[in-house]
């Protein structure tokens, strides 16, 4: 038996038996009302997580303060598999340039409301700012990942 499953979850909510070795929660890697995570203890003693919203085992991990070799008897790193790592770098870049795209369209619509004659108030130019700056760091990094 895996000690790390009573650590786990002891740091869900919403936690609910659905079997031996079986539980229901609420994911801590995202906004999560209704239970969307399975938690399943294997007879090897490996812990399987899964949260149908997509979320990653690396990210419900890191969300509770653990790692993912605390998934397997006695933290046996060798076991992880190499793409789980992979998995949540995707993520991670999938949500950074989305929200690239959402400060994009904020400088979009301060361009478009210029164009209509409006002025903007200092709130608007701050937050206009603050979005110049995040889309000017982000194509940077971009930039020097490429070369």
């Amino acid at each position: 038996m895996n000690n790390n499953i009573h650590l786990l979850l002891s740091q869900l909510k919403k936690v609910t038996v659905k079997g031996k070795g079986q539980w229901t929660a609420c994911c801590p890697a995202h906004e999560d009302r209704s239970p969307s995570l399975a938690i399943r203890e294997n007879h090897d003693g490996r812990i399987l997580v899964k949260c149908f919203a997509g979320c990653g085992a690396a990210e419900v991990m890191e969300a509770v303060g653990l790692t993912l070799s605390d998934l397997f008897p006695d933290g046996n790193k060798h076991e992880m598999r190499p793409f789980a790592f992979a998995q949540v770098e995707r993520r991670k870049a999938h949500e950074e340039a989305n929200k690239i795209q959402k400060e994009k369209l904020i400088l979009a619509m301060c361009d478009s409301r210029r164009k209509a004659g409006e002025k903007l108030s200092q709130q608007d130019l701050a937050r206009e700012l603050q979005a110049y700056k995040a889309v000017q760091e982000y194509e940077a990094r971009r930039e020097n990942e490429v070369v």
